[in-house]
């Protein structure tokens, strides 16, 4: 088993767990509830799409790790391509926890 074969079942397992994780955080923030009504801010409709994508990103990162681990189409485009969606789903969940901390209620 090859160094490229180990990262990506990493990869893979830690997408897998950060997936629920992020989907957690898109229900904690659906559910803030607001007396009286209110429409929601630019802010708050933008982490509501940005922890969207960000489950998305994370769904197409496990799909891609699973195809290169088993060995389905070119097997470094698929390796390149876990890579970067993981790097860029685990960037969208870093800037979805800073919207969390610093934007909701118990800041101001």
């Amino acid at each position: 088993m090859g160094q490229e074969e180990r990262n990506v079942k990493w990869l893979l397992a830690i997408s897998l767990i950060m997936l629920p994780v992020s989907t957690f955080l898109g229900l904690m923030l659906q559910s803030t509830y607001y007396y009286p009504r209110r429409q929601p801010t630019i802010l708050e409709v933008v982490e509501f799409y940005l922890n969207r994508i960000d489950i998305l990103f994370l769904i197409v990162t496990v799909t891609t790790a699973t195809l290169t681990i088993s060995g389905f189409g070119n097997k470094d485009l698929m390796y390149k391509a876990s890579v970067y969606l993981f790097i860029i789903s685990m960037i969208l969940l870093f800037a979805s926890v800073l919207q969390l901390l610093f934007t909701y209620p118990w800041t101001s």
